[in-house]
């Protein structure tokens, strides 16, 4: 049984949308740094600094519709096929680490990302 191109679609949306709200994550973050404060205070500090940050906001969203997107995905993809495709979400964000934030990886990490590659397609190769 073939994916869908209903099942695949919405697989790329949802890939897309999780990698892109790392992404605004990790722009977010640096842009403060934590508290120094001890304790709950310094957590609070810290929280309502991640709060003010456009980035981190549009992150949250994303992230949400990426939870929409896969629940629909779930919805009509068995669950043994779609955890494996999910290890996808490694790959596209080790790629747009190292493309938008310029972020060196390393040879070992590239051959991670072929051990994963090549998992998904052991595991779910006769459906994709």
């Amino acid at each position: 049984m073939l994916l869908s191109i209903k099942s695949i679609c919405l697989f790329g949306t949802a890939m897309t949308l999780d990698t892109l709200g790392n992404i605004f994550f990790k722009k977010g973050t640096n842009h403060f740094s934590p508290s120094t404060l001890p304790g709950f205070y310094g957590h609070w500090q810290t929280l309502k600094l991640a709060i003010a940050s456009r980035l981190i906001v549009l992150g949250v969203v994303t992230m949400v519709m990426e939870a929409i997107v896969w629940l629909a995905f779930l919805s009509i993809t068995p669950l043994n096929i779609a955890t494996p495709l999910s290890s996808a979400n490694n790959i596209f964000i080790l790629l747009a680490s190292a493309w938008f934030l310029k972020e060196r990886v390393s040879r070992k990490r590239w051959f991670g990302v072929s051990l994963i590659i090549a998992g998904m397609l052991f595991v779910s190769g006769s459906y994709i």
